[in-house]
């Protein structure tokens, strides 16, 4: 009992610590994620029953010595992690948006640490499963403060899953709470999924659920000129994508609602995919490209095909206009290479008029905000002091 205990936290906290990329991992990507991203959630839960392990098999070697390796690797997980939460505290220093004081960590977080997947915040009203549209995958819920204040600035949340799962409610889920309790208005939705339904569904949705929040926005107390967008894997790729449509490209996905602006005035997008004709070779995976024609893109990218693959790459529409952008890509992602955002950043960066930071996470897994750690809530820490600033700014812009 004792040596499967030791043995099952030993493989946890090593691949949570051990970078592996999707090209050396293929199809043992999956299984190799699973364990890793236990292995960073969960890291100080994982250190303090290790520690309980060695002690209780104290004077049996095999136990003591798995035992002590899960120790030891979830203790040096733990390190890494405090040293991101130090990195993003000198990342906000550095643009200032915050002070290193704003990143010091209390029991509270610690607490957060040790339940990992609890988010809920005290003092918040929920509106669950608000049709945004007519079909029944267009549903939001609306996050807010119960206290009274002026018109709140608007977060939309975008889920991912790889555009064929996932729902509102199970993604991002710390930083959705969080940013409700520091006084906006966060709009978590869902949106149409594939195989059933393919691209361009997906954007389509996420342009509609824009213009129902903007139209029904202050009576929920939001403030319907200032919306900002997140979320994650293919909810990032999602966000950059909504955040860099051109006007036209708008209206043509927009069909009945073409006279409704859904740009929007911020974006931070977390570990998206920004080609998706892998020119740069990052994924280079057949069975990626076959799992998009089968799953998600309605043909194959060739002839008239390869337009709808264009245009569903943010990479194919990066340009001045982009709003205040925040990318997020943990380095150890062996699902979507941390390369794919670094090509991204560097076709859009010179090109940018309004701020565009990219903060490459050190040694973090893909999906690495799932739930309170260390790095997630750092992470999660300088999105909203980045879109508290964007928002400020704006604010200014509009007083002046």
């Amino acid at each position: 009992m004792i040596i499967g205990l030791a043995v099952g936290l030993a493989v946890f906290s090593v691949s949570g610590l051990v970078a592996l990329k999707y090209r050396q991992l293929k199809v043992w990507s999956a299984l190799y994620w699973l364990l890793a991203i236990v292995g960073q959630l969960f890291v100080l839960p994982i250190l303090i029953i290790a520690l309980g392990v060695v002690f209780a098999g104290w004077g049996e070697f095999e136990p003591v010595f798995v035992g002590f390796i899960a120790v030891l690797t979830a203790a040096v997980s733990l390190i890494k992690q405090l040293q991101v939460r130090s990195m993003a505290a000198s990342y906000a220093e550095r643009l200032g948006i915050a002070t290193r004081a704003d990143f010091y960590f209390t029991p509270g977080d610690v607490w957060r640490w040790l339940l990992v997947l609890r988010c809920r915040r005290s003092g918040l009203l929920v509106d669950k499963h608000i049709a945004y549209g007519d079909l029944a995958e267009q549903q939001l819920d609306i996050y807010r403060s119960a206290a009274k204040s002026e018109l709140k600035p608007i977060l939309i949340h975008i889920h991912g899953g790889a555009w064929v799962t996932g729902k509102k409610g199970q993604m991002g889920r710390p930083l959705i709470h969080d940013m409700a309790a520091a006084g906006w208005l966060v709009v978590d939705i869902e949106y149409r999924l594939g195989p059933v339904h393919r691209y361009p569904a997906m954007i389509e949705d996420v342009l509609r659920a824009i213009a129902w929040v903007k139209t029904n926005a202050t009576a929920y107390g939001g403030r319907a000129d200032f919306v900002a967008l997140t979320g994650g894997s293919a909810g990032g790729h999602l966000t950059a994508l909504a955040g860099l449509l051109k006007d036209d490209d708008r209206r043509d996905l927009q069909h009945d609602f073409a006279d409704i602006d859904t740009r929007v005035q911020a974006i931070a997008p977390f570990y998206g995919r920004y080609d998706f004709l892998d020119r740069f070779n990052i994924i280079n995976d057949p069975k990626i490209r076959q799992f998009m024609v089968d799953k998600v893109m309605p043909s194959a990218p060739v002839g008239v095909g390869q337009v709808l693959w264009r245009q569903a790459s943010p990479i194919d529409h990066v340009g001045s206009h982009l709003p205040p952008c925040l990318v997020v890509h943990g380095s150890a992602d062996c699902m979507i290479d941390q390369a794919e955002a670094a090509a991204f950043v560097d076709a859009q960066q010179p090109l940018s008029e309004a701020p565009f930071h990219f903060v490459s996470v050190p040694g973090a897994q893909h999906a690495f905000d799932l739930g309170h750690c260390p790095q997630a809530d750092a992470i999660n820490k300088l999105v909203l002091y980045f879109l508290q600033d964007c928002y400020q700014r704006f604010a200014t812009s509009q007083v002046d």
